[in-house]
């Protein structure tokens, strides 16, 4: 069975880290917002077959409202940021929770 790529190992490690850190403080919303862009750097490319549709479902949650655009339809947040923006503290926490998850299933794999 093919491994999940170390990049995506050692994001997630970094993300799952930072999100933990702010989980039962009230600030994950704004931990989120601050850790974004790593739902756009970790591509479902990167991971196993037994991994793919757990980080395709987060990139599904965490993209959902699409894009925020102005008048023009210029793009002045990203998709992952106008959800987050969204979203409640409980919806963030089963967010990092399905973070935790693949980032759990991921680390077995190298192990």
């Amino acid at each position: 069975m093919k491994k999940s790529n170390i990049f995506a190992y050692i994001e997630l490690s970094k993300l799952v880290e930072e999100l933990r850190s702010a989980y039962d403080s009230g600030r994950l919303k704004d931990k989120l917002k601050s850790q974004a862009a790593y739902f756009n750097i970790i591509e479902p490319r990167y991971f196993s077959d037994a991994s793919i549709s757990e980080w395709e479902a987060v990139l599904d949650l965490i993209r959902q409202k699409g894009a925020r655009t102005d008048e023009q339809g210029k793009v002045v947040l990203n998709a992952v940021s106008n959800t987050i923006d969204h979203l409640s503290e409980k919806e963030c926490m089963v967010l990092a929770d399905k973070v935790y998850f693949v980032f759990d299933k991921v680390k077995k794999e190298f192990q």
